[in-house]
């Protein structure tokens, strides 16, 4: 008799070591590894640089073929003498083309022998990626050369992909809580919730689970799960109690497992992991990306775009849309080019009609299209893009700019050329023209990698002449941008360029707003202020900036405590010109009414020259005008003040003593 538990997670985890790890195989290495063998097709087996069972590259892949028959990749032997049971753990992705033949498994043998089936299925469409776990008791277990293999058996035509990563065979612990993952985004915009996934690999039942999280060396906070009931090979997504609140930054999120059901986990090697979290300076409405991979000789991709492009057509302005012509079926797409199939490449795109959105891929009908559509629009961006384009003949110039709101590793920045509707390249599938034809990656498939760093504006200037691409009508351009990552390939903002826009270059502010109040001395060409605030202020005023254009962006970098600086960051409509405000709030230190009633300014009105009455010993001085900008600063005055430079007007000194601070106020009148 044999026991079947399954586990589906669509989740990135790394291998751990279990209670008797026999076999642990993440593909690192050549294909087949070292101790293992393939069975049948073995050139269809490759170790690839690609994540698609859900773990981290590299992993194993199965490709298809024009032929029926089994396949196996054969596990090392084992000697499990002494054991009644093991347990097989393995991640994969079934990419599925048609119907339910291959059919996938999982079998045993010992001595060499017969193979015995341990879990098989026959898919109907594609499956994971998820971790499947079993645990086997059959009569092969307590061989010396016990033995399992992974199979693939039946007709290859009708499947596209099989990927493979991870595989443990191991005895279990009687208590084993394995801390999946962190769910909690890399990056947030305030208060957010730290959660996760725990999985079950134990023999018991798990009812309650002790967990923590900690950034850095700060406080640690703790949250106890009762009443849980996670069987064997389940899963379970926690939220914990307190909320991660930085910031904004980079931080290290530490969360670790303490206690299961009440006491210490047999196994702790699983039980923690690290997570870093960005808190983001500012927001922006996320444009939806689709790139479709696609052919003229392609019948299901014609199928596929009678609903598809009126979709696109009907939320064109919410949308940002480009189509890559494939080379297949058949002669494929007459418009296919390299950069083409290098993009196709990137995302491991294996048959057509292939979607993906914000850079990963979809189904290809209208529920999953309207279903991405709706999750992407919900999902804030960090990142703000503009440009323009025009053109000259063949001739084409680009200009964009980039705005980060974080700090962004590996960013992958593309510039594309496309035509809005092409009708030259009509194929064997019926479709009589096309929409958002790619012409040209500009300046190739390969794109700029760039390090952007937080609120600080890149921006990109390209000529490509399009002579000897497919262009049909040069009056019929557009241009995408697209900035994702380089590694997950994960979007994080995409737009048209416009063209022959001239932007706005004003980036001021017209008015500010302390705690909803306006700030009086608040001048758009004065660009540092130094506010004391009353004795006892303890809250750091909340500070709203009002652009002088509706189209620039306001990004407002709070202090995090008093004495602090809050620091406003304007950017014009072209996301290149920028002015920064800063405000610098001090808390007056009280001084009893006596002191402070001895210290005298004279003459007041002045020249601009004048004394100090009253002072205990030497202080510091520092100016002000009624905007709040200082203009001098003077260390260990004793007596007399020389800002005869001044202009006529009003002005604030600030008398710092070790008794504490005395402002005045005096007038310059010459």
């Amino acid at each position: 008799m044999k026991k079947i538990y399954l586990l589906a997670i669509s989740l990135f985890v790394g291998l751990f070591t279990y209670s008797q790890s026999m076999i642990s195989e993440d593909f690192s290495g050549n294909m087949p590894p070292s101790g293992w063998s393939i069975d049948g097709f073995s050139s269809q087996w490759t170790s690839d640089d690609s994540e698609n069972a859900g773990g981290t590259a590299p992993e194993a892949h199965f490709t298809y073929t024009s032929s029926i028959g089994v396949s196996r990749l054969v596990s090392p032997e084992v000697d499990l003498s002494g054991y009644s049971s093991v347990t097989l753990r393995f991640k994969h992705f079934y990419d599925n083309y048609s119907g339910t033949d291959p059919v996938l498994g999982v079998a045993t043998r010992s001595g060499g022998g017969d193979w015995n089936v341990a879990w098989e299925i026959g898919p109907s469409g594609d499956v994971g990626p998820e971790t499947q776990l079993l645990e086997i008791d059959n009569s092969d277990v307590g061989a010396t050369d016990f033995q399992f293999c992974i199979y693939i058996d039946g007709n290859f035509y009708n499947m596209d992909n099989w990927y493979i990563d991870d595989v443990e065979l191991y005895i279990p612990y009687s208590l084993d809580a394995e801390l999946t993952s962190i769910n909690t985004a890399p990056f947030v915009s305030g208060a957010t919730e730290v959660s996760g996934t725990v999985s079950n690999f134990s023999e018991n039942f798990i009812v309650s689970l002790d967990i923590n999280w900690q950034v850095a060396d700060g406080p640690v906070n703790e949250t106890s799960l009762v009443g849980l009931a996670i069987g064997t090979g389940d899963s379970y997504d926690f939220v914990l109690d307190q909320l991660f609140d930085f910031p904004i930054g980079s931080y290290d999120l530490n969360v670790w497992i303490t206690g299961v059901n009440g006491g210490d986990d047999d196994f702790e090697g699983n039980n923690s992991l690290t997570k870093t979290i960005t808190v983001v300076s500012n927001t922006t409405q996320r444009t939806p990306l689709f790139e479709e991979f696609t052919s003229a000789t392609c019948a299901p991709c014609a199928s596929f775009n009678s609903s598809f492009v009126p979709w696109c057509e009907t939320n064109a302005d919410d949308i940002a849309l480009i189509k890559y012509q494939m080379n297949w079926p058949g002669s494929g797409d007459i418009y296919y080019t390299e950069e083409g199939g290098q993009r196709r490449g990137y995302y491991g795109v294996s048959y057509v009609p292939w979607l993906v959105g914000d850079g990963s891929q979809i189904e290809t009908s209208i529920s999953a299209v309207n279903s991405f559509f709706n999750s992407s629009l919900a999902n804030p961006s960090f990142v703000s893009l503009i440009g323009t384009h025009s053109v000259s003949g063949t001739t084409i110039d680009i200009t964009a700019t980039v705005l980060p709101f974080a700090n962004f590793e590996n960013a992958l920045v593309h510039i594309i050329v496309f035509e809005k509707l092409t009708t030259g390249n009509v194929g064997s599938n019926g479709e009589t023209e096309f929409e958002h034809v790619m012409m040209k990656m500009v300046p190739d498939a390969s794109g700029t990698i760039v390090e952007f760093t937080d609120r600080q504006p890149v921006t990109f200037t390209e000529q490509v002449d399009l002579a000897n691409t497919n262009v049909e009508e040069f009056d019929d351009l557009g241009v995408i941008i697209i900035v994702q990552d380089l590694v997950s390939a994960s979007v994080y903002q995409a737009g048209y360029t416009i063209e022959d826009a001239v932007f706005g270059t004003d980036a001021r502010l017209d008015m500010v707003e302390f705690d909803g109040t306006q700030y009086s001395d608040f001048d758009s060409d004065i660009f540092e202020y130094n506010i004391e605030l009353p004795d006892g202020t303890v809250d750091v005023p909340v500070v709203t900036g009002i652009p002088m254009e509706e189209t620039s962006t306001v990004v407002v970098v709070p202090a995090t405590e008093l004495p602090g600086t809050t620091v406003i960051d304007v950017f014009a409509e072209d996301l290149s010109s920028h002015n920064t405000y800063t405000f610098n709030f001090t808390v007056a230190v009280g001084v009893d009414e006596i002191a402070s009633s001895k210290i005298k300014l004279y003459p007041n009105p002045n020249n601009g020259q004048f004394h100090i009455s009253g002072l205990d010993a030497n202080a510091d001085i520092n100016i002000y005008n009624v905007s709040g900008k200082k203009l001098y600063e003077f260390e260990n005055v004793n007596s007399k003040v020389d800002v005869s430079g001044l202009v006529n007007g009003i002005y604030f000194i600030q008398i710092i003593t070790e008794e504490g601070i005395v402002s005045k106020r005096f007038t310059i009148n010459k």
